[in-house]
C-alpha cells in the first residue's frame, strides 16, 4: 500500500459517511515522476482524477493534500449529479459552504472556512 492510499483511508471513510456517492480506486501510478506517488480516483460513471503526493511531504500535510484533492473531485461529481457541491457540508453554515482540509496545531482536520473551527479531525465526519 503506497502513502496515497494510506492517506485516502480517512478521507474516503468522511466521503461514505456524508456525501452519498461512491468512488472506486484503480492503484495505476497516474504519472511516472519518480518524485511522487500516486493513483487513480474513479466515479462510478466515466470520470478520474489522478491524486498526487510527492514522496517527501510529511503525512499530516499528505492527509490534507489528498483531501484537497478528492474534495475537489467529489465538487465535480456532485455537480454532475446535480446535486450542491458542498462537501463536506459544515454543520454551522448549513446548505452555504463546505468545510475545508487543513492541517492544525491538532492534526489534519476540517475547518470551517468562515469561523475558522475546526469541526471534526479528517477520518472523523
Amino acid at each position: 500500500m503506497n502513502s496515497v492510499e494510506t492517506a485516502l483511508r480517512p478521507i474516503l471513510r468522511d466521503l461514505r459517511s456524508t456525501a452519498g456517492i461512491t468512488v472506486h480506486l484503480s492503484d495505476g501510478p497516474t504519472d511516472d515522476d519518480p518524485r511522487y506517488e500516486s493513483m487513480w480516483l474513479l466515479s462510478t460513471g466515466d470520470t478520474r482524477t489522478g491524486l498526487l503526493a510527492p514522496l517527501d511531504m510529511e503525512e499530516p500535510e499528505r492527509l490534507v493534500h489528498i483531501a484537497d484533492q478528492v474534495q475537489e473531485f467529489v465538487h465535480e461529481e456532485l455537480g454532475r449529479l446535480g446535486l450542491p457541491a458542498t462537501w463536506p457540508e459544515c454543520p454551522e453554515h448549513p446548505a452555504s459552504h463546505p468545510l475545508t482540509p487543513t492541517l492544525t496545531e491538532n492534526g489534519p482536520c476540517w475547518l470551517c472556512p468562515k469561523s475558522g473551527a475546526a469541526i471534526s479531525p479528517i477520518g472523523e465526519l
